[in-house]
This record gives structure tokens, sequence and C-alpha cells, in this order.
């Protein structure tokens, strides 16, 4: 894994030098455990072994697609995964080749065929591109991790072939959407949806601000088909057959069956496979008479996955599903094995240290790659993870049992209520952590690394301990010290995808928000801006365009965030279903605070403070004097200027700071 991980990312040569310094470090460690010349043998056939796996896999598979980025020919693949959306619109992952030679699997979205999981799609002629990346979702590294480096746009001549192949996997995926529809059924949509997610780590139809209110009070794992679920399944299975007196090795080839058939049931995520592995160690060590160990068993189960798929080491959930079984199942019983267990309240206390010690290991990666995290997850696990396993068993049995067992009505009590605990836990600003600044983050990883070292020099646990909290002094301060950087300045950010804008100014801890262009999407990334920066507050909220259907977005997506007062800067006639919009019929809006103005008159926003003014304005208008301007909307290259212009639709989401000098500095998020 170490191979893969410095393989995939330290590749310039700055990174080299830190790879090369942590490998000396990790040499100069293991002498002092008495390892021999065959051990550092192993070791570094194993490290190469990884970089040559991952150099292989680049050049063999990752580069010749990714050399049709930008150029057009022909696909034909079998569909691999396929997502339906409203309109008739599905979206497929196909696997096949390029121009009947290069190998690829590529994503492609269309409404002009029907075809199911085994059918074959023909497409005479599209253009390829790299999965788009941007602000709001990393498309990119999201399909890199599957094996997915190209997107197909542009297509015509488009064929679908049925095919008869693949029924099992089309008779299980059947079933999981059958039963997802029962839980939206009899529990209702959003505790339904819970459930699905529960059991089937099914997250696509939950409601973004539940996803988020669950995440915020630390059990957002529960929606990942994991370690946990596997274990409650298996663990069911294994003791009612024990009390049946099955053969030990025939309760192992139905347990098999079982895991099998729960990693088909959530459609192969790689945290379930990961547990299937380890579960496979465990039970396998006593029927073979070995020794079962935790972290070799992650080890061995990390080890099969990065063989087959060695892209796996970008994917998120990988990551954070071996962070936090390393928590749970190395470093807490590390930790926490002098601990007295003997009653209730000790027993406690180390189910406390525990997840405390899992939350450690999980929270460096959920910054980097959620913005937030939970600060009460240690507590909620202890108090909210039995109520929701027995939620999750009882969605199971009705699961695996064809709807024969009916006990939802014990998940619909158990999710009704944890709902309401995640969304009045969420909207409090304790209970959760964001952090917008990569450094700070990137040095909270660098710690995590020294942790490591230190225990594994001193092996003491105190120390390790208090190396443990200086890191998170390390962080709260470093964050402390970039929010006070960002309340002290002008800072205008400029969001959306392409041509659209939405502009959140801040300033002295208040924040307001102006949609210039009314598209929809707007409000998901003001939303994410507003998470990463840890905003809690918006003081008004300004539509200028399609003021109903914005209104609503806006009222969606920031139904966490405290919001003031909503302003109609149009002379559209107002309706009763926006009742808490003031409409300005025409007239000039001005808000702001002490040392900062802004104006939104006639479509044109300024914002003048700190020295500086920034003018937004819609296509190719004439320039402000003295200010900064940016057009939004769709504008010719023949109506372009350079000077003092930024375009949107050339590079939409970045701050530009304002200094007291006057100044201004742009960042790109």
């Amino acid at each position: 894994m170490a191979g893969l991980f410095f393989a995939s990312f330290f590749s310039d040569i700055p990174l080299l030098v830190i790879t090369a310094v942590i490998l000396a470090a990790a040499l100069v460690t293991v002498r002092r455990y008495g390892f021999k010349a065959a051990d550092y043998g192993i070791m570094a056939v194993f490290f190469t072994a990884a970089v040559m796996a991952f150099g292989i896999h680049t050049a063999v598979r990752y580069r010749p697609a990714v050399k049709m980025d930008g150029r057009t020919g022909s696909f034909r693949g079998e569909v691999a995964e396929v997502s339906r959306y409203e309109g008739g619109n599905s979206s497929y992952i196909l696997k096949g080749r390029i121009n009947g030679r290069i190998p690829a699997k590529v994503t492609f979205y269309t409404g002009e065929c029907e075809a199911d999981i085994g059918d074959v799609i023909d497409i005479g002629s599209c253009s390829f591109s790299v999965p788009s990346k941007d602000y709001l979702f990393d498309g990119e590294s999201y399909y890199r991790s599957d094996g997915v480096f190209l997107s197909i746009g542009k297509a015509s001549d488009i064929t679908a072939v049925k095919c008869e192949g693949h029924r099992l996997k089309r008779a299980v995926d059947s079933y999981r959407e059958q039963m997802i529809f029962d839980f939206r059924s009899a529990l209702g949509a959003h505790s339904g949806q819970l459930l699905a997610g529960m059991v089937f780590g099914e997250k696509r139809g939950l409601d973004e601000n539940i996803r988020t209110a669950v995440y915020r009070v630390g059990i957002g794992h529960m929606l990942a088909v994991s370690g946990l679920h596997v274990s409650v399944a298996v663990f069911v299975l294994m003791r009612l057959l024990k009390r049946l007196r099955v053969n030990k090795y025939a309760a192992f080839v139905l347990m098999e069956c079982l895991l099998l058939f729960l990693v088909t049931l959530a459609n192969y995520p790689v945290s379930a496979v990961r547990a299937a592995i380890m579960m496979n160690f465990v039970y396998a060590a006593g029927l073979f008479r070995r020794q079962n160990d935790t972290f070799n068993a992650l080890a061995g189960a990390v080890l099969l996955i990065c063989v087959i798929q060695p892209y796996v080491i970008y994917d998120e959930g990988f990551i954070l599903s071996v962070a936090g079984t390393f928590g749970i199942g190395v470093a807490a019983p590390c930790l926490t094995k002098d601990m007295p267990k003997e009653s209730i309240a000790q027993k406690a206390l180390v189910s406390l240290a525990t997840m405390l010690c899992t939350t450690v290991c999980v929270f460096p990666f959920s910054l980097l790659f959620f913005d937030e995290t939970s600060l009460i997850s240690p507590v909620t696990n202890v108090l909210l993870v039995p109520l929701c396993s027995v939620s999750m068993a009882a969605g199971l049995l009705y699961a695996l049992t064809g709807g024969a067992v009916d006990v939802l009505f014990i998940s619909d009590v158990i999710n009704g209520f944890i709902l309401n605990i995640a969304d009045s836990a969420a909207r409090i600003g304790v209970t959760h952590f964001s952090c917008g600044s990569r450094p700070v983050v990137y040095g909270l990883l660098i710690c995590a690394v020294i942790v490591v070292f230190s225990f594994a020099v001193f092996r003491s646990r105190r120390f390790t301990c208090i190396i443990t909290a200086a890191a998170f002094v390390f962080l709260f301060t470093g964050a402390g010290i970039e929010r006070t950087q960002r309340n002290d300045g002008l800072i205008i950010a400029v969001l959306g995808k392409g041509s659209n804008s939405a502009v959140v100014v801040s300033c002295h801890g208040s924040a307001h928000v102006v949609d210039l262009s009314g598209n929809y999407r707007s409000a998901a990334y003001v939303r994410k801006y507003l998470t990463r920066n840890g905003i809690e507050r918006v003081e008004d909220i300004v539509l200028t365009n399609r003021i109903q259907s914005s209104y609503a977005s806006y009222s969606g997506e920031l139904d966490l965030v405290d919001t003031g007062k909503w302003l109609a800067a149009d002379s559209g006639i107002p309706y009763e279903s926006a009742g808490a919009i003031d409409y300005t019929d025409g007239e000039p809006v001005v808000i702001g605070g002490e040392d900062y103005t802004m104006t939104i008159d006639a479509g044109v926003l300024t914002v003048e403070g700190c020295g500086g003014k920034v003018v937004f304005e819609k296509g190719s208008a004439e320039q402000t004097a003295g200010a900064l301007n940016v057009r939004y909307g769709r504008i010719s290259d023949d109506e372009r200027v350079s000077d003092d212009t930024i375009y949107t639709d050339k590079g939409n989401n970045f701050e530009i700071w304002l200094s007291e000098s006057g100044s201004f500095d742009i960042r790109r998020l």
C-alpha cells in the first residue's frame, strides 16, 4: 500500500524528497525491532512491485485512454453500470474499446437508448473528454479510482444491442430497487431512503441536508456498507448455524454465499469488499488453525484489492474505510488494553475511548475529502450506532427474506428519532468543524505521520496521546488563524458553473449572497462554499433572475444555514408562494456593513470597500474606470477586452481578496 500511495501522489521532485525522508525514517525505526536483511528484502520487493504495478496500469490503461481527450471516434462497449433519471435519461458506465482497438471504461449520459447491464451500446461517432472537474464535484478523481478515464459527448449513430447475459446481476439489481421502493413506501421518503443507505449504501435519493446532518452528527459511516454491516449479518448467520449444529466447513461456505450476496446487493462498494475479505480471514483462521490479527487481515485485504485495482488508492471511500478500520481494530485495542473493563461505567469508558481513537484516525481524511467533520462522533457513535444497527438489522432481515419478515416498523421508529436528533445537532456550530485551508489539512496529515513514527520509536501510549493532542492544537490554531485572516478582509467569492454566477461577499464575520444568473445549480456552489469556510449565517440573499425557482433552490440547499433577509432585485410580480421575499419593484438594493457597501441595480452588482471596487455586469458592458470588472454570461471572443476584466465563462469559482491599499489578490478555489 505504501508503494501504491507514493507512486500515486508523490510524483514531483519536492514530494519525492519527502518520500525519501519518510522511507529513511521508517527504515531507521524498524531496525530497533531486530529486522534482518531478509525482512528488508521482502519490504523492498513489495514496495517495488506496487510501484511497478501502478506504473504498468498507468502505461497500459490510463495513458492510451486519456490521449483521446478532445478527440473524436467510435466506441463499442458493454454496459457495466446504469443509473436511471427522470425524463427518460440514463447514465451508463461502458466497458469496451475506442475505435475498435483502445480498451477503456467510459461514462455516457443519454436519453436516446434504453439499455441494461450486459447489453452492448454501439456509438458510431462521438467526442471523448476527461470527466469534468470543478469546485462542486471532482468527477475526474471520482471516476479514476474505478478505472473510468473518459466521458462520451456529442454522440450520434447510437445502437443498443440486447444481450441475455448477466441475468443474475440484473435480477439482484432489480431486487435491490424493489426493496428500496418498499422502504420508501413503508417509512416515507426521508426515513425510507435513510434505511436504504444503511442496508444497501444507496445514497443517491437521500436529501442533501439530511445527508449533511447525518455526517455532522458522526454516523455517516452507517450509509456505507462496510465492516459493521457485514459483521452484523455474519454474526446472526453464524450464531444460527451454530445452534443448528451445522458443520463448520458447511457454515463457512454458507457465510461465503451470504457475503457474496451482500456485496452484490450493495453493488460492490470497495468498503464492503474490504470487509468481506477481512471476514474471510477471521473465520478461515479457525478452519486452518491459524492466529487471526486485525492488522494483518486489514493489510491482506488492502493487498488483494490493490493488486486487482491499483487506482483504488484514489478512492475516498477506500481511504476512509481503511483508516476507520485501523482506528477501531488496531489503534484502539493498543491504546485501551490496560483500561479496566469490569463495571458498566468502565466498559462505557472503553467504548468511548475506542470511538475517540477511530475518530482521530478518520479526522484528517474527513477534512481532506469533505471539508468538515463531526466533533461529537465519539459520543454519538456510542449512543446512536447501536440504534442504527437495530434499524439496519430490521431492514436487512426484510431484504434477505423478500419481505416475508416485515419488521420495518422498528426502523420507522428508530429512523424518525435519529433524523430528529441529527437535524437538531447539525444546526449547532460546536458539533462539527470545517476547514477550507489546504495547508492546514496537509499539515495535519504530516502530524499523523509524526504520531505513527513517535509510537513506533518510543512505544509509549502516553507520549502518543500527547503528540496527538499537539496535532489537534496545531489544527485548531491554524484554522483559527486562517479564519481570523478571512474575517479581517473583504472577500468576494464568485461561484457557479461556466457563465452562471453567484457572489458571496464576506467581511468581519458577515456574509451576503447575490445570485446574478438565476441558474438552479448555483445554490449548490454557494452551499459548498459556506460549508467549507464555516459560514453558518448569511445576512442577506439577493435574487435577480428567475425568482421563484431560485428561491426554491436556495431555501432547499441552505436549510441548515441561518438566513436573514431575502430580497428580489427585479420588477417582477411577487407570488404568494414566496412570501418570505421582499420585492424591490426594480429599485436599487443597497446592503453591507460599516466598511463596505453592495449595490444591486438593473443586474449590475458593485462592491466597494477596503479602498477598492469590483463591478459585476452581464455580457460585454463597458469597463468601469478604477474598478476590477467581472463579466458573466456568454460573451463572444471579439467582444472581450483584457485589461482589468475577468470573464467567468473562462474560469469560474475564485475569490477576490481586497486589501486596505486598494490592491486585490485572486485565488482559485
